[in-house]
């Protein structure tokens, strides 16, 4: 399989989805704790910031801005293999647990950006793990809701068109 080329690494809005590898369980409530946790501490060890998020059951979405001293790919990476080493040593479990490769989509507009932002928090409710998207603890939607929730939101300036270039 050949590798994508990410053109762009930083100073971009970057949607990015990381899922579990096949067969493997889905995560737990306490390993979804942990996968916040590492998301928080990349980002303090890290100059990225978290814009929105979706911890799922199988699979995470969210919303990252890496500047120029850190890339998407190189994030990305810090997030998996710490995750993935805590959660292995919880489950006591030896082989990978994410996939390989995960999906990233630059944002270009502030539609495009509050288009995302709703398939984020609607992630759950369309999975039916909830009715409402407030509901889930495992997303940026709690912490708009009433800024409390495992992993706290990074605010960012965005053009108030809805047509505009970010």
């Amino acid at each position: 399989m050949s590798r994508l080329r990410r053109i762009e690494q930083y100073s971009r809005l970057f949607f990015v989805t990381c899922n579990l590898r096949r067969q493997i369980a889905h995560l737990n409530e306490g390993e979804l704790a942990v996968l916040a946790d590492t998301l928080s501490s990349v980002r303090a060890k890290t100059v990225v910031a978290v814009c929105a998020y979706v911890l799922m059951p199988d699979h995470w979405h969210a919303i990252l801005l890496p500047f120029e001293t850190s890339s998407i790919s190189g994030v990305m990476h810090r997030i998996k293999i710490s995750s993935a080493q805590r959660i292995r040593k919880i489950r006591a479990f030896p082989a990978p647990i994410w996939q390989s490769r995960f999906y990233d989509h630059i944002l270009r507009t502030r539609r495009e950006f509050d288009q995302t932002l709703e398939y984020i928090h609607q992630n759950p409710v369309e999975r039916r793990l909830v009715q409402n998207s407030l509901d889930w603890k495992w997303s940026s939607a709690s912490w708009l809701k009433d800024r409390s929730g495992p992993l706290e939101v990074d605010e960012v300036d965005l053009p108030f068109d809805s047509y505009g270039q970010i």
